[in-house]
């Protein structure tokens, strides 16, 4: 059994192009570099998110700097 999967995906031929390029000088497959791209995103995507959240999470509780966090911090500790 295989250990990934295969994944058929349309680009433009300049996109092509330019993966192909951009492989050849990081001495990787296309494929390698299309996987390293993707995770990359997920990654990317995912501290996005993070930081959306924080954003909202701070703007319900007052959070303008680090000393408000550490008032909170302090106030749900009980200190």
């Amino acid at each position: 059994m295989r250990s990934s999967k295969v994944l058929s995906i349309s680009v433009p031929p300049s996109l092509w192009d330019e993966i192909g390029v951009v492989a050849e000088k990081e001495n990787m497959t296309r494929s390698e570099l299309l996987r390293i791209a993707a995770r990359d995103y997920i990654r990317s995507r995912r501290w996005s998110e993070l930081r959306e959240k924080g954003a909202r999470t701070a703007a319900k509780y007052g959070v303008k700097s680090e000393s408000d966090v550490d008032r909170i911090l302090h106030k749900l500790r009980g200190k």
